[in-house]
């Protein structure tokens, strides 16, 4: 669903529409703007926070910078580190843990405001305080971009508006968290499975 989404292969039958236009009426480039992608592999460079959150966004300023990092839960952290924006993270971002890796890597994708975030299994290697961390910086960015996230992790999607559950490379079930426990179908049983 997603490699449609970013266009990458050709839409055989149906059609996918953002906000009533059809994905395909837009150039290339003018439909990838409106999307940011987050995956579970974040790419933080040796250099300073603030460069990892602009790396490859152009030219932003320090305030939407901070404003990005805010809605991506991250600014107290990088307050309190050394040098804040300007701390260098060491190579692969060694000098912070992993959950703060996953928030500047979600504050590089909505400093562009995107129309869609997409997360691919942004939590799935993050501990439990980590996870709740970025969690909040989902609920955060929920207010202001449509957010599709994939995961299996499914404490990380509790609170979406609609879930899909895909099996065999078919949607299977379809609904809220609570209408889905109900069904008592896959969902529920991969939900029970989790809480054990």
């Amino acid at each position: 669903i997603i490699n449609l989404l970013f266009r990458l292969y050709p839409i055989d039958k149906g059609k996918i529409f953002i906000d009533g236009i059809d994905i395909s009426n837009y150039t290339f480039s003018s439909y990838l703007s409106k999307i940011s992608y987050v995956s579970q592999e974040t790419f933080i460079y040796n250099a300073s926070i603030k460069e990892n959150i602009r790396f490859g966004m152009g030219n932003y300023s320090d305030e939407e910078i901070i404003e990005s990092a805010k809605l991506a839960n991250a600014h107290n952290f990088i307050e309190e580190t050394e040098d804040g924006y300007e701390t260098i993270v060491g190579d692969a971002g060694i000098k912070i843990s992993g959950g703060q890796r996953q928030r500047i890597a979600i504050a590089r994708a909505m400093l562009k405001m995107p129309e869609i975030l997409v997360l691919d299994e942004a939590t799935s290697s993050l501990d439990n305080i980590s996870e709740n961390k970025v969690q909040n910086a989902i609920n955060n960015l929920s207010k202001h971009t449509t957010i599709l996230i994939i995961a299996h992790r499914l404490s990380t999607i509790i609170n979406a508006d609609k879930i899909l559950v895909l099996s065999g490379g078919k949607i299977v079930e379809e609904g809220k968290h609570e209408d889905l426990l109900k069904m008592d179908g896959e969902y529920s049983n991969l939900y029970k499975m989790q809480l054990k």
